[in-house]
């Protein structure tokens, strides 16, 4: 474990325990979660169907992301069980487990004493597409699997470890660690085409986001709050941008990690930074569209005209994408820890760590409906394809929703 990750688990833990209003002696202090208040339902969630996948995120923070491409659904939990779904009916296409290797004994007391109950396990994934499934794990390996059957086609290392879903654009394969590097590599083979080192703070939110790979340019978010594109086939820098710049005294209060994952839709990249701004970039300058104020840690949702974010505080705020005018908040969730928001249909889905799942309106974000998911929770971002919501739980439940008729 690095020094940065070390202080980052530990800081992220007292900051939890703070924001979360806890008392010595039982009295509250103002700081707790907010508590669901009733509502009347204006639509309802209905389960498709649900299926098990090994044992989930495990401990810790990782969070493993089910990607779907085509007809399938590819999920993975931390130890390494694949499995592939029809996304439509749920019915399973395989499944498989990803090969461990041999470990050194400094690897192996590493693992027992960072994530107590697993001395090996993956941080990264799932990503699916141009026949390939990736995935990455503790120990800083990219692993290439064959999308048709999951046999193992190549592994790479890398200098720290992964903790968002490798991408590819089926002619290199791209990974961001936590400790600010790029590495990208042949999809083919596996062999390393460039690399790019961006120093990170001493003190950074655990995670990182997934870059964005087109057929031309990388796009990465980094935690010193700076967004860089990258020409995809040698890796020369094509332009950078600052989204925020640090503020205050202490380490944590100039904390400006981009802990979401940029968005690419149409000429515009869309980036959030903890403690800093939300933007909308020029695709082919970096140049600045505009900048709304916001803290999120959390994957951002565009869709259309608007772009959704679960704030670091709990409020689910939207914005035009066009301009960055906020166009609602809704801070009925306030200190619930909520998820990455994902637009369904015309609302939009958050969840939060008691294990609801909420459905807000896009037109004025009221609530439209709730439901229990289980699981302890979904850290996991959730998925939206053809009609159906996909959400994969804490402990291993990958579950299909659907919008129903409200009767």
């Amino acid at each position: 474990m690095t020094k940065t990750a070390f202080v980052s688990r530990w800081s992220l833990l007292l900051l939890a325990i703070l924001l979360s209003g806890c008392s010595w002696f039982g009295k509250k202090t103002g700081n707790e979660p907010m508590e669901l208040e009733k509502f009347e339902s204006t639509a309802k969630l209905q389960k498709a169907w649900s299926r098990g996948v090994g044992n989930g995120q495990g401990p810790g923070f990782t969070s493993l992301v089910p990607a779907i491409d085509g007809d399938n659904i590819y999920a993975v939990d931390y130890q390494g069980k694949l499995a592939v779904f029809n996304a439509t009916s749920g019915k399973k296409v395989f499944t498989t487990k990803v090969n461990q290797p041999e470990l050194s004994l400094w690897q192996s007391i590493k693992g027992l004493w960072s994530e107590g109950d697993s001395r090996y396990h993956l941080t990264g994934g799932v990503f699916a597409g141009h026949g390939l499934i990736l995935v990455a794990s503790q120990l800083g390996e990219v692993i290439a699997l064959d999308q048709t059957n999951g046999k193992e086609l190549w592994r790479a290392a890398v200098a720290g470890e992964v903790l968002a879903p490798p991408q590819s654009n089926g002619e290199i394969v791209v990974a961001q660690t936590i400790n600010g590097k790029i590495f990208a590599f042949d999809a083919k083979t596996g062999k390393r085409r460039w690399f790019y080192e961006n120093a990170a703070p001493n003190l950074t939110l655990r995670g990182t986001p997934a870059p964005v790979v087109s057929d031309t340019a990388v796009y990465a978010g980094f935690s010193n709050g700076r967004v860089i594109a990258f020409n995809s086939s040698n890796g020369v820098i094509l332009w950078e941008q600052r989204i925020a710049l640090p503020k205050g005294r202490s380490e944590l209060e100039r904390m400006v990690d981009i802990h979401a994952s940029p968005v690419l839709q149409g000429g515009i990249l869309y980036v959030a930074s903890y403690q800093g701004r939300a933007m909308g970039l020029a695709r082919g300058t970096g140049s600045i569209i505009w900048g709304q104020d916001a803290s999120t840690a959390k994957n951002i949702a565009v869709d259309g005209s608007a772009l959704y974010l679960s704030d670091a505080n709990g409020a689910v705020i939207a914005l035009n994408a066009a301009n960055g005018t906020e166009l609602w908040r809704n801070e009925q969730l306030l200190r619930r820890q909520l998820s990455a928001p994902q637009v369904i249909g015309d609302y939009v889905a958050v969840s939060d760590y008691k294990g609801y799942l909420h459905l807000l309106s896009q037109a004025d974000g009221s609530f439209a409906a709730r439901t229990k998911l289980g699981g302890k929770g979904a850290r996991a971002p959730m998925l939206w394809h053809e009609n159906k919501l996909y959400v994969f739980n804490n402990k291993g439940k990958l579950i299909a929703y659907r919008l129903a008729d409200k009767k």
